[in-house]
């Protein structure tokens, strides 16, 4: 590859050999195999990810002539809607996993070329950069007193993007027409929606592996602007939040980066979703903050909160057939993601108050599976209930949620017997991620 400086501090990426490279065997090796990791649903021609290697060593020549041709098309997205944990619902475009393979392998090769131009202050969608490292900035920004934040909403980005936009910012810097081509083709690839493929005249595809890498593209002429004026700011993929001494100061950042936004960008401000806040009512990533004793601290935001609790009651519902053992194996990992993401955050508490709530929940399964009272007095007596006790426990008609609360429940199927089915827990696990070396329950 050569570079070729046309503007000052502008490098463009030129070599007749660019598209080669991009196809080259390893590099088609290594996103397979990224491809096959991430998983994920197949697209408009139903093919899967298992089926990809097969596909690939069968028709690998074809392929590879085609898109060098020039008469290689990206098929259609698969339109996909997910519920959103606020409401209402998300769009999602599924390329097939051909697709998802050879925009994998644009995106690792384009990646580290535009990578070092990238601002510090970004941390979505980058290799050695994640959201605990942008929290931990914040965390910096309140302690030097900048304390009016202001939450940037982008109104559906990545359906917003310009096309034309994008592609003039791309042209600056790739060279290679055939590789632009092949960029473009994916933009313009079109969604599949009932059987009907409708055009797409703006937006990147969520489910393409080399949306992120243009998402970051687009938005660094906002990071770039953002330096320019001296902001104090942190950007986690298309969430942009700014942080300013005074409240005037946040009001006039607000209108002046909507403006820049929506003319300059062509991107739309979600006015309703954007606001001005203090670190108590702020959410980033899902985090929040408050007032220490001498510092800023880092909380789980309320809505996270919300988010899991949620989550709990969908893997202990009553109505599960599945024992016990069963249900703490569904919870596993979840319990571990959920941990190892929100550990940065004093926590320690809301550990031990989830734990609390989840077995009441899994008490609660245990006894709608007794069924009987003659069941439930038979499994009491088995656990060391006097007959006496069994026999009015077993016949008790209070509620599933009371009796899982009763002492007779917290004694006979408490922690330790919990522990044994493989219940290790909200607490236990975040001390043992955050090296504490005490004793543990």
């Amino acid at each position: 590859m050569r570079l070729v400086r046309t503007t000052p501090g502008v490098n463009v990426f030129f070599s007749s050999s660019m598209l080669e490279e991009i196809l080259d065997y390893r590099n088609i090796t290594r996103a397979l195999k990224q491809v096959k990791s991430n998983k994920g649903a197949g697209g408009v021609d139903g093919m899967q990810t298992d089926e990809l290697q097969e596909w690939v060593e069968t028709n690998w020549i074809e392929w590879k002539q085609s898109i060098l041709e020039g008469s290689y098309r990206p098929q259609a997205v698969r339109k996909v809607e997910i519920a959103k944990p606020e409401g209402g619902t998300r769009s999602l475009g599924i390329p097939t996993v051909v697709d998802r393979l050879l925009s994998q392998a644009i995106s690792q090769w384009l990646s580290p070329q535009y990578e070092p131009g990238f601002s510090e202050n970004s941390y979505g969608f980058r290799e050695g950069r994640n959201a605990h490292q942008a929290v931990e900035q914040v965390k910096k920004y309140l302690e030097e007193g900048k304390i009016w934040i202001v939450e940037m909403d982008l109104d559906k980005f990545f359906d917003r993007v310009n096309h034309d936009k994008l592609m003039g910012m791309l042209a600056k810097r790739i060279g290679d027409k055939r590789t632009l081509k092949l960029i473009r083709g994916y933009l313009n690839s079109g969604i599949m929606e009932g059987g009907l493929v409708s055009p797409s005249m703006e937006g990147t595809p969520q489910g393409s592996p080399l949306s992120p890498l243009l998402s970051n593209i687009v938005l660094d002429e906002m990071d770039k602007e953002l330096e320019a004026r001296g902001h104090s700011f942190v950007r986690y993929a298309d969430d942009v939040s700014v942080y300013v001494k005074s409240e005037k100061a946040s009001q006039r950042v607000l209108e002046s980066t909507t403006e820049y936004i929506e003319k300059k960008l062509k991107l739309k401000v979600n006015r309703e979703k954007t606001r001005v806040s203090q670190p108590e009512q702020s959410t980033l990533l899902g985090f929040s903050f408050y007032r220490g004793k001498d510092k800023w601290e880092i909380k789980i935001a309320p809505k996270s909160l919300r988010r899991i609790k949620e989550k709990i009651r969908a893997k202990t519902q009553r109505k599960d057939p599945s024992n016990a053992q069963e249900k703490i194996k569904k919870l596993e990992t979840m319990i571990e993601g959920w941990v190892n993401y929100f550990r940065i955050a004093r926590v320690g508490g809301i550990m031990r108050n989830l734990d609390e709530m989840t077995r009441t929940r899994l008490r609660m399964g245990i006894w709608k599976q007794w069924k009987t009272p003659k069941t439930r007095v038979k499994n009491l007596s088995k656990l060391g209930v006097g007959k006496h006790q069994a026999h009015r426990w077993g016949n008790s008609s209070l509620s599933y949620c009371r009796i899982a609360h009763s002492k007779i429940m917290c004694v006979t199927v408490n922690n330790e017997r919990l522990q044994r089915l493989g219940y290790v827990g909200f607490y236990n696990y975040y001390h043992w991620k955050t090296g504490y070396q005490g004793k543990l329950f």
